[in-house]
């Protein structure tokens, strides 16, 4: 997930914005980002043993949902996306790159998969 977040911030939504000057959809996918990054880190620094790991697990659900929702609605940021002049080929292949970099950087997981998954796990 927070490889998944991290190329979005870094690659797509920068390009997003400049190709479509759409800075309500941009800021929104900014403030959802934030949050979820902030429950991670209290997930990730708690635990199981946590009274509210639970509640935190089922709330990040949601928020992913919901995120994942308005991205792609109809009048969504990946919609404007692909209105827009954006390369989205390149930017693809930008993400693909990224996405594998930091990948690369993790600690794979005792099961043998590496923590975080593709671009369309979220």
């Amino acid at each position: 997930m927070t490889v998944h977040t991290t190329i979005e911030e870094e690659i797509f939504y920068p390009a997003f914005l400049e190709a479509t000057e759409q800075e309500d959809l941009h800021h929104e996918a900014a403030v959802e980002h934030d949050g979820a990054k902030k429950l991670i880190a209290e997930i990730e620094s708690s635990g199981p043993d946590d009274d509210y790991y639970d509640a935190k697990v089922t709330v990040l659900s949601e928020m992913i949902k919901h995120h994942v929702n308005e991205e792609e609605k109809r009048d969504g940021l990946f919609a404007k996306s692909r209105q827009s002049e954006m390369d989205l080929a390149a930017l693809g292949e930008q993400l693909a790159s990224r996405n594998a970099e930091l990948m690369s950087d993790i600690p794979s997981k005792s099961s043998g998969r590496q923590a975080g998954g593709d671009l369309r796990d979220r």
